[in-house]
């Protein structure tokens, strides 16, 4: 699977991350409900739980 996004977080702002962030949870979630094996989908899912907590994490600031 080709990265699809910027791989240098320094390049993204907080809601660039926060979508990207979420995008990658996706991307688990997807690959977690393709795969037969128990262990290969156990580790997306938590890749997705970990992707997701840290999106929760970022303040995403708003320009007025």
């Amino acid at each position: 699977m080709a990265d699809q996004y910027d791989p240098d977080p320094a390049s993204r702002t907080g809601p660039d991350e926060h979508e990207y962030l979420l995008k990658r949870a996706q991307d688990h979630e997807r690959l977690a409900g393709q795969t037969q094996d128990a262990d290969a989908r156990a580790i997306h899912l938590r890749l997705r739980k970990l992707y997701l907590t840290q999106a929760d994490r970022i303040d995403v600031v708003h320009q007025d």
